[in-house]
């Protein structure tokens, strides 16, 4: 039976400053392969997981331990272990959001996809993982599009950029200053530019900093020296610096303001130490908000969030169980199970079509032949994958027949003939039977 295994360090476990040293390595995990195993390992800022099947538990315990340099015992003590349904579910639950610190934040996918990429490019996943990991994307596209959870911003720096959105209609033509080169700037300055503003200027007291961030969003790099200027030729500006004191005053935006004939600004300030002195909402046409003013809204977008996650599970649920069929479907006996479900299934589509003017007699003739003709052609799979159980032929054969998609529509549509249901188990009998 193949079961999928996982170890999970993360940010509920484990502190930051010990979690950021840890790293499960794909080309330590490469090493650890046996025959016929499968592995994958996700890296973030907040978890280290390796997920595998064909390898014993304490033997990827002992080398994983020994990988960030530390016990058994503790790895047992700062991880969670996952097996089955349960490791299926908790990949999808991380691939959506649903585990991160910021909860439903989109990034973690990107990241997920990035790592499977790797796993392809080192020959560390095959049939298993390629499937669970398409039906991974596949679940956190579907919450990401039949849900809320993505769409109420629960970062300040997301915030800010919503905000600034709401005041310019059409905030793709406006010239955008982002003050700072750090996370949170960093967050906003991507988010403006997935929001398709196009003239990001980055500012920094940093000079290489501003040019690596300015490099990635196609923007302009400014050092602090010319601040001034930079205000004077933005409509949208969003600061978050370290600095221990204002770098923006009143008196400096009432001497640029006239020098821009008081063209509107909107100034969003979301550095702690502030960044602009709160007098400067006195000046004309300087429309400034701070992290007051975006808190507030962060936390009624996050209980909106929140109201989202009983729908996102139940999509998770539905996926894991058709990964779970899929799974316990790999094996001969399982798929040849499937095959003569799938023929009772179209030999009832054809009666249910045909028979409504003819009577019992003929419907039972009827019914002999297509089964008959049924039996000959599904008779040539059926013998293949006995004499050739391998995963890959096992494999094929479902996706050649559909076994998987349409399932749920073959199992309620035969729940309804009680008929073709004791067909089914007799061809299932007939099976059993079989050398």
């Amino acid at each position: 039976m193949i079961r999928i295994q996982c170890i999970s360090i993360d940010y509920r476990h484990v502190p930051i400053d010990i979690l950021e040293k840890v790293r499960i390595s794909p080309n330590a995990v490469v090493s650890m392969l046996t025959p016929g195993s499968e592995a994958y390992a996700l890296n973030t800022c907040n978890r280290a997981e390796i997920y595998w099947t064909g390898m014993e538990k304490q033997g990827v315990f002992n080398k994983v331990s020994g990988l960030i340099g530390v016990t058994p015992g503790y790895l047992d003590r700062i991880s969670l272990y996952l097996r089955g349904e349960e490791s299926v579910r908790h990949l999808f639950r991380v691939a959506s959001g649903l585990e991160s610190m910021v909860l439903g934040e989109p990034q973690i996918l990107g990241q997920v996809k990035e790592a499977y990429r790797v796993a392809l490019d080192e020959h560390m996943v095959s049939i298993v993982f390629n499937k669970l990991l398409h039906r991974t994307f596949r679940t956190a596209k579907r919450i990401r599009t039949e849900t809320a959870i993505g769409r109420f911003p629960v970062s300040v720096a997301s915030e800010a950029v919503e905000l600034a959105c709401h005041v310019f209609d059409e905030i793709q033509n406006s010239k955008v200053l982002v003050i700072g080169a750090g996370e949170m700037a960093t967050i906003a300055a991507r988010r403006l530019r997935d929001r398709g503003v196009s003239r990001i200027t980055i500012l920094n007291r940093t000079i290489d900093r501003a040019k690596d961030l300015a490099e990635e969003l196609d923007g302009v790099a400014l050092g602090f020296n010319e601040l001034h200027d930079a205000l004077k030729a933005s409509d949208i500006l969003i600061t978050s610096t370290g600095s221990s004191k204002p770098i923006i005053t009143r008196e400096m935006m009432a001497e640029i303001m006239k020098k821009r004939h008081y063209s509107p600004v909107v100034m969003i300030d979301i550095a702690l130490p502030r960044d602009i002195e709160p007098d400067v909402r006195k000046v004309y046409n300087c429309y400034l908000y701070d992290l007051d003013s975006l808190k507030e809204v962060v936390a009624r977008n996050f209980a909106e969030r929140e109201k989202e996650i009983a729908r996102a599970e139940e999509i998770i649920e539905y996926e894991v169980g058709v990964f779970s069929r899929w799974l316990k479907g790999l094996n001969a006996h399982g798929t040849i199970k499937d095959l003569y479900s799938l023929m009772e299934y179209y030999i009832y589509e054809q009666l249910e079509e045909k028979t409504s003017l003819i009577g019992e007699k003929e419907k039972a003739i009827l019914e002999d032949a297509l089964r008959s003709m049924a039996k000959r052609i599904f008779n040539r799979p059926v013998s293949f994958i006995k004499k050739n159980p391998k995963l890959d032929y096992i494999e094929h054969t479902r996706r050649i027949f559909r076994l998987d998609e349409d399932y749920q529509d073959r199992h309620k549509r035969q729940q309804t003939s009680a008929g073709a249901s004791r067909d089914s188990n007799k061809s299932n009998e007939e099976y059993k039977g079989r050398p």
